[in-house]
């Protein structure tokens, strides 16, 4: 079965919404579910190349060595420790002994049969002796346990799916959550009382789930005299005027909410290097693993854009949390709850045609600013072959089949604010020689390795920048100044009725640069694990960075201060929290 199968969240009737199984009572139960997991399996395990991520997961997987593997199978949540184990007892004695006599994991992997070559082998680690040198020669798996371990693999050891660009070697995942909805939704007002599963961690917790009227951002209902219709905590009556409350503090304050249509970025993407480098492993590291994954590994609630609370889990991620949201919400406590989080990992251009139809907006609603961000993925893909990438033509008429579906849904008075593509041609020299952390401990795998074995398996999230030829770098780099600049000249000749249009540079791009120049260094504002997404710390300079930039450039999006902040924090508190 599918791995979130056995995952014990929400109840299995939700759960199986989520993942879009439906399965109708009587004789053909069994044999329609089994049919659906074989396709998925299929699916989710046949892409890249020499054996795609069976193969990566297992090269990963035996660097751990079997030797601490039992250990950390323990810490999984049950049923997954179950299957870990399994791995590792049918992997374990011959691991042993084949790493023992100075093999590679790489080796090894191919030896079993998990990966395979064609042509060649990709290698992430050093060369070793070969595996006649074994004491006793390892078998190779059979078809069965072939399939076995490949499905084990996908089972216990999901967080390589949500590495952008492994992401489709996971098809099956990409399914659950490619609508970019609640998986909890009783409504369907695209509003969750839930977190998880695409709830109120990426948009404005629902505050009434049995009303598809009342949701964040929506236009208050009867000035919200009787019933908080948007959500932001403010209803009820002055006693003194007989006016309502969310006219009295509300009305004509510039109140609008911020819709983020983006990337990985945006999403905050991020695997703690911790799941990496098995001597960091602690008792804790696991605790929260459901929580990641059913938010396929992404931290919005962290992130620059709708950020809004710190985090809960300092053992995997720290650090100050900034936001655009945050930012907006403290300027007009009116604000409150009405973000959407539209970010997916890996999406470019093209993808968001389709994402974009989860947004939950109509032109009855409050106005919103959104950001039109795909920071890179529409130059960066898993091949080394700039023909793939999408060409400035098909970027433009992308772009403005999104800005057309806006015009449509959005309230008059919004704003679009388009992100430039960062230009990462820095990221090669700055972390090549580091090292992973895969390798911290033994010294044998830096970033280039890294980078090399991705391209060779072709599923890495860049082969353009990750990549150790400077002419291939320099195209990529060509290719996203581009498309930067098709969306500058939409923002400069392109006019809608419902909302105006302001191009901004890329704000990561603009922080490296001022870091760099202040003295930092490129690894400490990105994830260790892919090298290429903002760290925590990061965030928070990419928050100030965009709004500095909106002050400065078109201080009309952000709109005035509420003068009637304070009165609103006596009367409300925090308004119901998030």
């Amino acid at each position: 079965m599918h791995f979130l199968s056995t995952l014990p969240i929400l109840g299995s009737v939700l759960l199986c919404s989520t993942l879009g199984i439906y399965v109708i009572e009587g004789e053909d139960e069994e044999s329609s579910t089994v049919q659906q997991n074989k396709h998925d399996t299929k699916q989710r395990l046949g892409r890249g190349t020499h054996g795609g991520f069976p193969c990566g997961a297992c090269t990963v997987l035996v660097t751990s060595s079997a030797a601490c593997a039992e250990k950390q199978c323990s810490r999984l949540p049950d049923p997954l420790s179950v299957d870990c184990s399994n791995v590792v007892f049918t992997l374990g004695p011959a691991v042993l002994d084949y790493l023992s006599n100075s093999s590679t994991p790489d080796t090894l992997c191919y030896s079993i049969g998990l990966c395979n070559k064609e042509p060649g082998q990709c290698n992430l680690f050093p060369k070793g002796k070969q595996a006649s040198q074994a004491k006793s020669k390892i078998r190779k798996l059979s078809e069965i346990e072939n399939s076995y371990l490949s499905e084990m693999i996908v089972k216990v050891f999901p967080w390589l799916c949500y590495i952008p660009g492994v992401r489709q070697l996971c098809e099956a995942l990409e399914r659950t959550f490619e609508q970019l909805e609640p998986g909890l939704d009783i409504d369907g007002d695209g509003f969750s009382p839930a977190e998880t599963f695409r709830g109120s961690l990426w948009r404005g917790r629902d505050c009434h789930d049995g009303n598809s009227n009342i949701h964040p951002g929506r236009r208050p209902s009867n000035g919200d005299r009787h019933i908080d219709s948007n959500c932001n905590g403010i209803y009820g009556v002055n006693p003194i005027s007989g006016r309502s409350w969310e006219e009295e503090l509300c009305s004509g304050s510039g109140e609008k909410g911020i819709i983020y249509i983006g990337d990985s970025v945006g999403a905050h993407f991020h695997i703690p290097a911790q799941w990496f480098s098995p001597v960091d492993i602690g008792g804790q590291i696991f605790t929260n693993l459901t929580e990641v994954i059913t938010n396929e590994g992404d931290w919005p609630h962290l992130g620059f854009a709708t950020g809004f609370r710190n985090s809960s889990m300092p053992d995997l991620i720290h650090g100050k949390v900034d936001s655009i949201y945050l930012r907006l919400r403290e300027r007009n406590l009116c604000n409150h709850r009405d973000y959407q989080n539209l970010a997916r990992n890996g999406a470019n251009s093209t993808d968001t045609l389709f994402y974009i139809q989860a947004l939950n907006q109509s032109r009855r609603d409050l106005p919103a600013i959104v950001f039109y961000a795909l920071i890179g993925n529409d130059v960066c893909t898993e091949k080394p072959d700039p023909d793939i990438m999408t060409t400035p033509q098909m970027f433009q008429e992308n772009t403005l089949k999104v800005l057309q579906i806006l015009e449509k849904q959005l309230a008059p008075g919004s704003h679009l604010v388009l992100v430039g593509l960062i230009d990462a041609a820095f990221l090669y020299d700055a972390m090549a020689e580091r090292f992973h952390p895969l390798g911290a401990y033994n010294k044998n795998i830096k970033y280039k390795d890294m980078y090399a074995w991705f391209n060779c398996m072709q599923i890495g999230p860049c082969a353009g920048w990750m990549n150790w030829n400077s002419t291939l770098r320099s195209i990529t780099s060509k290719r996203s100044r581009e498309l930067s600049d098709v969306l500058r000249q939409i923002a400069e000749k392109q006019k809608f009725f419902n909302f105006d249009i302001t191009f901004i540079d890329n704000p990561f791009q603009t922080v490296i640069n001022s870091w760099i120049s202040g003295g930092g260094e490129v690894y400490q504002l990105v994830e260790p694990v892919d090298s290429l997404h903002p760290t925590q710390a990061a965030q928070t300079l990419i928050a100030e960075q965009v709004w500095s930039e909106l002050l400065e450039k078109a201080p009309h999006i952000i709109g005035p201060v509420n003068p009637a902040n304070q009165l609103i924090q006596k009367l409300f508190g925090d308004q119901g929290g998030h």
